[in-house]
């Protein structure tokens, strides 16, 4: 090829030289990375840069990395707007709003959701998928998975608050804050009755890691009784506790929790529903042993739960005003504990017939836990985390 410059100069110029020549111009047209942003940082992003959420901007710079894992990063203190893909991730003090999906380290980020990545004592994250909870710490997540329907420090139950949320509950009380060898706050707790032989003091031995609970002594009859929550909850009333029983329950019939549906003085026993134990198996019946949930028979005990001696267990109570009634052990439902309204043989055939006995508990007027022998014999027991609330409470 000729090619005239001025002066009439000639040169001869070959094909190959050409193409270099456009290339040179090109690279050194195209303009740096932006601040901020570092080349090659494409983040696993999508070629030629990593995409800033959906409809964000086009980082420039960087070889593309793989198919999309991470796509939305951006440098520290970035923020990642409408991310979605695997995650809009930030980074150290990110935010990732609106972000579908799961940021990095493994952390759950649902719509809305906040993650801190940053540093020691980090803020919980609200939001994610399934109500899940993490902390962060020193960088990492040291939190676990939330339950549904809540977010909790450290990690949740399955129905959401638990132990640890303790004063958000309508009623709870945990004996932590009370020293040990004292009675139980009299702010929650009146003694029934006030002159009952035995002994309800805080002791130095919890529930599920805990430093206090609440130990009853009881030869006979003695409860802590509240009087001003069970009303207030609505129609279906749910129960958590954590009890651990110095011996095997005995044969004899005995009562852990009383409810009435009247206020009723402190010497009386009448319109009682009671949960507690017949032959040495929890059971739940009332006053007026019209019936018994399961059927005091070899086939009705067996369908219940024998607690044994010197362990802990969590134990949730509903107790709904239409009549049904359920227990759980330990997160797990005991069917012969169940009233439901369709009569099971051995298990509540009895009582969904009892007029007597679906009146205890038209309505709640008190609530009261502890210890009563109706030939069950004295006996020593611990209470943990006792809570009263509309809503599933659930273990910790």
């Amino acid at each position: 090829m000729l090619r005239t410059f001025p002066y009439g100069a000639r040169f001869s110029v070959s094909p190959a030289v050409s193409l270099l020549a456009v290339l040179v111009v090109a690279c050194s047209s195209q303009s740096a990375p932006p601040a901020g942003g570092s080349a090659g940082d494409t983040s696993h992003g999508a070629s030629g840069g990593a995409m800033n959420g959906a409809g964000g901007q086009l980082a420039q710079g960087g070889a593309p990395g793989t198919a999309g894992s991470f796509a939305g990063r951006t440098s520290t203190g970035g923020m990642s707007a409408a991310g979605s893909g695997n995650g809009a991730s930030a980074g150290s003090g990110g935010q990732s709003a609106a972000g579908a999906g799961a940021a990095q380290a493994g952390a759950s980020s649902g719509a809305g959701g906040r993650v801190t990545m940053a540093g020691g004592g980090g803020m919980t994250m609200t939001g994610g998928v399934s109500g899940s909870s993490m902390i962060a710490s020193g960088g990492a997540f040291a939190g676990g998975m939330g339950g549904s329907a809540g977010a909790g420090i450290g990690g949740g139950s399955a129905a959401g608050a638990t132990s640890s949320d303790c004063g958000a509950l309508p009623l709870c009380d945990s004996f932590e804050s009370t020293a040990v060898g004292s009675p139980p706050s009299s702010t929650l707790w009146t003694l029934v009755p006030s002159s009952a032989s035995g002994m309800a003091t805080v002791d130095s031995m919890g529930a599920h890691g805990s430093a206090h609970s609440l130990k009853v002594v009881s030869p006979d009859r003695l409860y802590l009784r509240n009087t001003s929550v069970i009303g207030t909850l609505g129609n279906v009333v749910h129960v958590r506790f954590y009890v651990r029983f110095a011996a095997a329950l005995a044969a004899g019939h005995g009562a852990l929790i009383v409810t009435h549906p009247t206020m009723v003085d402190q010497y009386s026993q009448s319109n009682e529903l009671r949960f507690g134990s017949q032959d040495s198996v929890f059971h739940w019946n009332t006053d007026s042993d019209a019936a018994n949930i399961p059927d005091v028979s070899p086939n009705g005990d067996m369908t219940s739960f024998k607690p044994v001696a010197d362990t802990w267990y969590c134990v949730e109570l509903t107790i709904n005003t239409n009549g049904n009634l359920n227990t759980a052990v330990d997160g797990t439902d005991v069917a012969g504990l169940t009233a439901d309204g369709m009569p099971t043989p051995n298990i509540d055939q009895a009582w969904v017939g009892s007029t007597d006995s679906l009146a205890r508990y038209k309505t709640l007027a008190d609530f009261n836990f502890g210890w009563q022998s109706y030939g069950g014999g004295a006996l020593t027991l611990w209470y943990d985390d006792v809570a009263l609330s509309g809503s599933a409470i659930g273990c910790q």
